[in-house]
């Protein structure tokens, strides 16, 4: 779902893949397209992609929480592949540290795995 197409075209296309299209509207401010519900019952917009549709300030609540997390699984894990990168650059790396960092990556990708369910 890229900006750079037309809306239009991208819209014709998800309901020749099977889409449905909803009642509700992006909410991102100044978009106003109708959403779309996939096959895989994930909900997007034509433009934005994936977006969370919810109805009561929990639901808020917990999108806000799992996204916030997501976020910022995102960013330790770019940190760990980098440290590991330098650690495997170094030839004088104590293997324990390495072991450390190959787990803590493991770590947060099975969290990434669990919070996607």
């Amino acid at each position: 779902m890229g900006l750079s197409r037309d809306p239009a075209k991208i819209m014709a296309e998800l309901l020749k893949s099977g889409a449905v299209m909803l009642a509700e509207i992006c909410p991102v401010e100044g978009c106003n397209l109708p959403l779309f519900k996939l096959k895989s019952g994930e909900i997007v917009c034509p433009v934005h992609g994936r977006v969370h549709v919810v109805k009561t300030d929990e639901e808020v609540r917990e999108v806000y929480a799992r996204t916030y997390l997501a976020n910022v699984l995102e960013r330790l894990e770019v940190h760990a592949l980098k440290t590991i990168e330098t650690l495997t650059g170094n030839s004088d790396v104590d293997p324990a540290e390495l072991i450390r960092w190959l787990e803590v990556l493991e770590r947060i990708q099975r969290l990434k795995h669990a919070t996607k369910k």
